[in-house]
């Protein structure tokens, strides 16, 4: 890395630059993060403030027979 009048950079100014950057990127990551979970609040809050819950029925058997089945595999 060079400056503009093509002096030589130390490792003093590259790792303040290097360390600026990194702070930047977890302000930025840490926006981010926030927003998310804002988003996620409110896509997954039901209008009624109650919880909705999914109930998932166990299947016992196969609607398909076991032909159907082979050729899947």
């Amino acid at each position: 890395m060079t400056k503009k009048n093509n002096e030589k950079m130390n490792i003093n100014e590259i790792m303040a630059i290097f360390v600026a950057y990194i702070q930047q990127q977890m302000e930025y990551t840490g926006m981010r993060i926030k927003s998310m979970k804002e988003w996620e609040m409110d896509e997954c809050a039901s209008p009624d403030g109650k919880e909705k819950i999914i109930l998932i029925p166990e299947e016992t058997e196969s609607e398909y027979g076991e032909d159907f089945s082979k050729e899947w595999l």
